[in-house]
């Protein structure tokens, strides 16, 4: 419990510092990780929670139960696969980036930076570099762990939040990550590792920082990856298939003049 609250006064603490606006907008998976992030933001701020996938998708049904959980406004954005492809072209273009996995990860912030009212935007990433969780570090050992999450959390760093960040930036919006402000990452890198990356169960450190901020039943939710959850990867599959590709063949061929 204490290594737990210090993570609370951590985690609150930069989220104050991160929210400078009365009203922001959480990119809201309905997981752990956006649930914590909209807890602590509505303490500070009136939020509106924003979740997108294709009609039916996990992200859609798991975010109204979470919102209706955690009584806070949320707005659904239902896209389409013509929605979905589009999108991943303009991606191309703004990063320069043709890599499959980050951008049909990346989808799901596209579109609220383009659908939310709000200027300010933040998100749940870094959790997962933190705390081991990706379903990859499940057959790791804990110091394999370590390493394997000092080189994703440099490949965030150094890659992915620029890359978000042009997109955001384009569509008029201002993103900032919590759990990746200096008082969170200090807190987390204070505790020892064993404890961080969890013995039995994934992020079962941050799963007691969620009940201790009274997500209920949310803070035992497993991670369902955006691209998936938000059904974007399945719908460029789709498009890919009928089009004889795979996926990285049909990124490869949009906006060819991309270096």
């Amino acid at each position: 419990m204490k290594d737990a609250q210090i993570l609370v006064d951590a985690f609150r603490a930069a989220t104050a510092a991160t929210i400078d606006e009365q009203e922001v907008g959480v990119l809201f998976s309905g997981g752990l990780d956006s649930t914590i992030i909209a807890i602590l933001a509505s303490e500070i701020s009136e939020v509106t929670l924003y979740s997108v996938g294709v009609e039916g998708s996990h992200d859609l049904e798991a975010g109204r139960s979470a919102a209706d959980e955690l009584g806070l406004r949320w707005e659904p954005i239902i896209i389409n696969e013509d929605q979905v492809v589009q999108a991943v072209s303009e991606m191309v273009k703004l990063t320069g980036s043709r890599n499959p996995v980050s951008l049909s990860f990346q989808i799901p912030m596209y579109f609220v930076s383009r659908h939310a009212k709000e200027h300010l935007l933040v998100s749940g990433q870094g959790a997962d570099e933190l705390f081991a969780g990706y379903a990859r570090y499940s057959v790791m050992s804990v110091e394999e762990k370590g390493r394997q999450m000092e080189t994703d959390m440099a490949k965030l760093m150094e890659d992915t939040l620029h890359q978000e960040q042009k997109v955001a930036s384009s569509g008029g919006k201002d993103l900032r990550y919590p759990f990746l402000h200096m008082s969170s990452v200090e807190a987390v890198n204070g505790i020892p590792l064993e404890r961080r990356v969890g013995f039995e169960t994934s992020k079962e450190l941050l799963r007691e920082v969620g009940r201790m901020l009274g997500a209920g039943f949310l803070a035992e939710r497993k991670k369902k990856a955006a691209q998936y959850g938000s059904g974007a990867m399945r719908s460029l599959k789709a498009n890919a298939r009928r089009q004889g590709l795979t996926v990285r063949a049909l990124i490869a061929g949009m906006n060819e003049e991309v270096p």
